[in-house]
């Protein structure tokens, strides 16, 4: 399939904006929860390990593209919840859908409280943290706890559904999804071991070596900090409730046909011109290959067009760099991108419905179910 050199499209820019502001906040869970881990060792050895993992993240520079981040990628996500034609999906990509909308209001306690203290001047230790979540504040502490699994879940279904759609990384999920487990567990254990230590220390009478303390000429705006957070997350939570209103409201406005489907010859489907072709198959609980889970990512969900009754949409330069990259066959389309006006719209799966890049073949190579009624 030729593709006309353009210009990058509005939706790709997006695309890439979500991913990497993703892996962005991936990468900052990532360092916290291995600085928790080192807590199987001892407190210390935490704060030794700080200023390279969870230390680097209190800088101003990184700290104000980490709140970037954050707000980048929660409003790319209510976005795509309200363009959704469609909330019926798998669980991974409801269970994404749904840790997403709790990102924000989550780590924005964190991410912004930390960074405006630091930038007041304080350092935190983990000894201090460890006292504070332990024995001074213990719901602050389980919150916390809660934030990193939360954040930590919606991070690695993202980044499992992006490495899904890509042929080359097919082999390393494996280990990712050993790691997806590993890191997490490592690191509730190291945090409760540091807890332990210091309940112990308490109860022995011992002492362990304070955090320093506030300097004079140092003043941490606490009022302002909680008081920026709770607008902060209060917000968030009205917007995300907005989102699913608006959508809602747009899609009991929406105009639809009747589109009925047909695939690889086989029973006519009754679909919406609101639906993608994807949406139209899984609304029938009729499996069909889409690695990405309709993300015009993988192009596994490419189905050839026999027949269709009225003309199709044009596809977009997203679709058509999908169906570039893959080397789809002539009248070739992405079942996922592809929402056809009306009508009856006849089909050939290009990949078999079951398809992982485990089972790569090539292209010209005709699958099972596209042998001849």
């Amino acid at each position: 399939m030729r593709r006309e050199k353009t210009t990058m499209p509005l939706a790709i820019v997006v695309r890439a904006l979500r991913i990497w502001s993703g892996l962005f906040l991936l990468a900052f869970v990532t360092s916290h929860l291995t600085n928790l881990s080192l807590g199987l060792v001892s407190i210390e050895a935490m704060d030794r390990a700080r200023p390279y993992l969870s230390g680097v993240w209190t800088g101003q520079v990184i700290g104000t593209v980490l709140l970037a981040s954050l707000v980048c990628h929660f409003l790319l996500g209510l976005w795509a919840i309200y363009v959704r034609p469609t909330l019926r999906t798998n669980t991974q990509d409801i269970v994404q859908l749904m840790t997403g909308v709790l990102v924000m209001p989550l780590l924005a306690t964190h991410a912004i409280g930390i960074s405006m203290a630091a930038n007041a001047g304080l350092e935190f230790g983990y000894v201090g943290t460890i006292r504070l979540f332990w024995l001074g504040a213990p719901t602050i502490g389980l919150l916390q706890v809660i934030m990193l699994s939360v954040v930590w879940v919606h991070g690695c279904a993202g980044l499992f559904t992006w490495l899904r759609s890509k042929e080359s990384a097919s082999r390393l999920l494996h280990w990712l999804y050993l790691l997806a487990v590993i890191i997490p567990v490592v690191a509730l254990l190291g945090y409760a071991e540091a807890g332990r230590e210091m309940l112990a220390a308490g109860h022995n009478g011992a002492v362990i070596a304070q955090s320093p303390a506030i300097p004079e000429n140092v003043v941490v705006p606490f009022a302002q900090i909680k008081q920026i957070t709770n607008i902060v997350i209060i917000g968030s939570l009205i917007l995300a409730a907005l989102t699913f209103a608006a959508r809602l409201v747009r899609l009991t406005l929406q105009t639809t046909q009747d589109v009925f489907l047909v695939r690889d010859g086989g029973p006519q489907m009754t679909s919406s011109s609101a639906l993608s072709i994807l949406d139209g198959f899984e609304l029938n609980d009729e499996l069909h290959a889409n690695l990405c889970t309709g993300r015009g990512r993988c192009g596994t969900c490419a189905v050839r067009i026999i027949k269709s009754e009225f003309p199709l949409p044009s596809p977009s330069e997203l679709e058509l760099r999908t169906l570039y990259r893959i080397g789809a066959p002539s009248g070739a389309r992405l079942a996922c991108q592809v929402k056809p006006d009306g009508g009856r719209v006849e089909v050939l799966a290009v990949y078999p419905a079951d398809y992982t890049f485990e089972d790569a073949r090539p292209l010209d190579e005709p699958s099972a179910s596209e042998a001849p009624a």
